[in-house]
């Protein structure tokens, strides 16, 4: 991948044109996407906190490249990333658990066993093995790294750029916001037939909020002044995108258990922020505007993160097929302080769980009616500039690749 340095891009010359359909809908585009990019950036995979000690496992699987991928804290606080695959027939190393604390793996199938390094440390019947060198087969890495207590991997070991250069700006526009405080306490799953490019458009824009959460949080969002959710502010970089929400209709008539949670410490989705937010850091809400809600984070190419003042909750879409995508979903806020707040945080875990099943609801339809042929471009507007930003960065990574549909 090119390292060069992160670029603002200009919204209104992003949506010049109609976006192409092709690359939701064709096969071929689809296995250059796999191979051409998701084999060759940072994928986001797990959150720290799911491996608090030393020796603690997770086996993850990374749906889009067909694998399982075991990951361990390391002693000295750093994770190591293994291919879950045994170097000598294939069989996965751990089959039955997905996480754990071990010192050392051993495949069910022969019995070949590996470290917490990866290193082949035992091989039954060793001797029948003409001219076998363990260290020529230990378990395939994968480059690891740590952002805001997020896990990423990079398919190639060593990865051809770091983390930090990878996510650039983007990256350091967070330091010192909230995400270091939270942890993750819930997480959703679920497979959709969507390309995984439609699916995260459905995300990335306020436009919908109108229509499509009428009956649960539009009214906490749209004002008068701002009937349409537009967007406090955009930047779209080489690679990535952030976007700012605004929330917090004054004129919104909480119901009675919204009251109810905020007499308790807890605010509704989509309240907004009391106390203004210079303790934010400024690439966050930089626009300062004082109905904020949270900026969506858009890491190429699939992970995105919705930051707000005490709250986050990521996305990863993982395409599977041209028309099929896994979902994961998790939700991070800071750990309750009593019984009070831990119910105001469950209502909002309750009210965003509600309003994604509202979202997905458009996705599979769009996905159909796309590959049906009847329209040949997607019309865009400037509010929905980061949307062809992204199918922008992936047509110029495939061309950069040398694949041309």
């Amino acid at each position: 991948m090119n390292a060069a340095p992160e670029t603002v891009f200009d919204p209104v010359r992003i949506t010049a044109q109609p976006q192409a359909i092709a690359g939701c809908v064709a096969p071929d585009y689809y296995a250059a996407e796999v191979e051409h990019i998701f084999r060759r950036v940072w994928l986001n995979l797990c959150h720290g906190s799911e491996l608090p000690n030393p020796g603690d496992f997770l086996v993850k699987p990374v749906p889009t490249l067909g694998v399982e991928v075991i990951l361990l804290r390391r002693d000295d606080g750093g994770i190591n990333a293994f291919y879950n695959v045994c170097t000598h027939r294939g069989n996965k190393v751990v089959r039955t658990r997905d996480r754990g604390n071990a010192r050392a793996f051993s495949c069910g199938f022969h019995g070949w066993t590996f470290d917490s390094a990866g290193a082949l440390i035992a091989v039954p019947d060793e001797a029948q093995f003409s001219g076998l060198e363990r260290c020529a087969y230990g378990l395939k890495p994968l480059a690891t790294a740590q952002w805001q207590g997020f896990v990423f991997v990079h398919p190639q070991s060593p990865a051809p750029q770091p983390l930090e250069e990878w996510l650039a700006e983007v990256g350091r526009n967070l330091d010192g916001g909230p995400l270091t405080d939270l942890v993750p306490t819930a997480r959703f799953r679920a497979e959709v037939q969507v390309n995984w490019k439609v699916f995260s458009d459905a995300f990335c824009e306020g436009y919908h909020v109108a229509t499509i959460h009428r009956r649960s949080i539009a009214d906490a969002f749209i004002s008068q002044e701002n009937p349409y959710c537009h967007l406090a502010g955009m930047r779209l970089y080489r690679h990535h995108s952030m976007v700012s929400v605004r929330g917090g209709n004054p004129n919104h008539q909480a119901t009675p258990t919204e009251k109810l949670i905020g007499k308790f410490g807890g605010s509704s989705y989509g309240a907004g922020q009391e106390g203004g937010f210079d303790h934010l850091p400024a690439g966050l809400n930089p626009e300062r505007v004082a109905d904020w809600n949270f900026d969506i984070v858009n890491l190429f190419p699939n992970f995105a993160i919705h930051v707000g003042a005490d709250f986050a909750y990521s996305y990863n879409f993982w395409p599977v097929a041209v028309d099929r995508t896994v979902w994961e979903v998790g939700i991070y806020q800071a750990p309750p302080q009593n019984w009070s707040q831990d119910v105001a945080l469950n209502y909002m875990r309750i009210l965003l769980r509600d309003t994604l099943r509202e979202d997905v609801n458009t996705t599979e339809a769009t996905q159909a009616n796309l590959m049906s042929g009847v329209l040949e471009s997607i019309t865009l507007s400037r509010q929905e500039a980061v949307l062809s930003h992204r199918y922008q960065v992936v047509d110029t990574l495939l061309a950069e690749a040398g694949w041309r549909p």
